[in-house]
């Protein structure tokens, strides 16, 4: 699961970032998790024992907590491997409705990475809906994350408000800590000089349809572009939606079967059109 706390323009309240102290503050935090993502069903929840073996053999979780003692957010992480390297895996990072977009993701996130970064863990690595337009510039554009991996279907079919009768497509991220990941980000790169992935054209109802997708690419760097409103487009029409999430799924396997990894995430122009992108790069260590 992934950070739904992208747009983070509203006032912070005076919260802690810790552990919780108690078994009781892990069932806060299982209600936290029930109320960020609308869970209804409990096999989607995380257990308290196993959030408290986590945090006791080198795994993190952690809250946030208002002076009033609510969790208004968490994350949950433990020890893995991703591509050969020892990561710490963040498993979820959510705020609960109402005070999203304040920020409180971004400090959960880096406060996962200087846990890591003390204890010598070189990656933090998580999965996310690459449709998610605000996770996808808050993992890529704003931490600095970069993903080399893209697994279909991850979860099987989901219940909850965010996931419910879709495939549950995931991008992993990897977060270095060995260096600040932020150092990437250019805000005056010229986006038009690089070619798509996908191609797609203009629709009357203003939104765009995918045309064909380029299996033969080799440029050093190329976009592959998501749909701007993919909720209003599956609302309006499931075929089109379904056409995307193929064609975005194709796109990715292709680049990453080349060698690319994706290192930004861009917007291009101003909404209602504005498009959306990820960057995609060659010969980039990460």
């Amino acid at each position: 699961m992934s950070v739904n706390d992208s747009n983070e323009t509203r006032r912070l309240p005076e919260i802690t970032i810790r552990r919780p102290h108690s078994p009781q503050e892990y069932v806060t935090l299982q209600e936290a998790q029930r109320k960020a993502w609308g869970i209804t069903q409990d096999g989607y929840v995380v257990p308290v024992a196993t959030m408290i073996g986590a945090q006791y053999h080198g795994g993190l979780v952690l809250g946030a907590f208002l002076q009033t003692g609510e969790v208004i957010g968490l994350s949950f992480s433990f020890p893995g491997i991703v591509h050969g390297e020892l990561c710490l895996y963040s498993q979820l990072t959510g705020i609960v409705p109402g005070y999203q977009g304040m920020g409180i993701g971004s400090q959960l996130k880096w406060a996962q990475w200087e846990y890591a970064r003390n204890h010598k863990i070189p990656i933090i690595a998580w999965a996310f809906d690459p449709f998610q337009s605000g996770n996808a510039h808050f993992n890529m554009h704003m931490l600095g994350a970069k993903s080399r991996r893209y697994i279909d279907d991850m979860y099987g079919p989901r219940t909850d408000n965010l996931n419910f009768g879709v495939a549950t497509d995931r991008l992993i991220a990897e977060w270095r800590t060995g260096v600040d990941p932020r150092n990437h980000i250019r805000e005056d790169e010229d986006m038009s000089q690089y070619r798509r992935v996908i191609e797609t054209h203009d629709r009357e109802n203003g939104m765009r349809t995918v045309a064909f997708v380029h299996d033969h690419l080799r440029d050093d760097v190329l976009l592959l572009e998501i749909p701007a409103r993919i909720h209003k487009l599956q609302a309006e029409d499931w075929d089109q939606a379904d056409r995307w999430r193929m064609a975005v799924r194709a796109g990715f396997h292709t680049v990453f079967q080349n060698g690319y990894v994706v290192t930004d995430f861009v917007r291009i122009g101003e909404k209602p059109d504005q498009r959306l992108f990820y960057k995609v790069e060659r010969n980039v260590w990460l």
